[in-house]
């Protein structure tokens, strides 16, 4: 039995002690876009969707991004939306 798609909401907050984070975040969202996988970019977070798999290599990508780029740390909120059948971000928006 095979999981559906997922959903995802995650706020990635690279940090250091005098880092500069303003850079990191325009290189994460560009390897979410380069992902293939569905994505809406919001001002508080980003949500994608994708198998389970799928998602979670791409949030280890994003955290590894981070810490390539200097951060000392990588603090991910994230938010999971699970159904059996699978949910996608076009269902989520139609009870909008």
């Amino acid at each position: 039995m095979g999981m559906g798609k997922i959903t995802a909401g995650l706020q990635v907050l690279p940090n250091g002690e005098g880092m500069d984070t303003d850079g990191v975040i325009p290189v994460i969202v560009e390897a979410i876009k380069e992902s293939g996988l569905k994505y809406d970019i919001g001002p508080m977070e980003t949500v994608i969707e994708g198998s389970y798999e799928e998602v979670m290599l791409l949030i280890k990508k994003t955290q590894a991004i981070g810490i390539e780029m200097g951060a000392s740390e990588v603090i991910t909120n994230l938010k999971l939306h699970y159904k059996p059948d699978g949910i996608t971000i076009k269902n989520k928006l139609t009870h909008v």
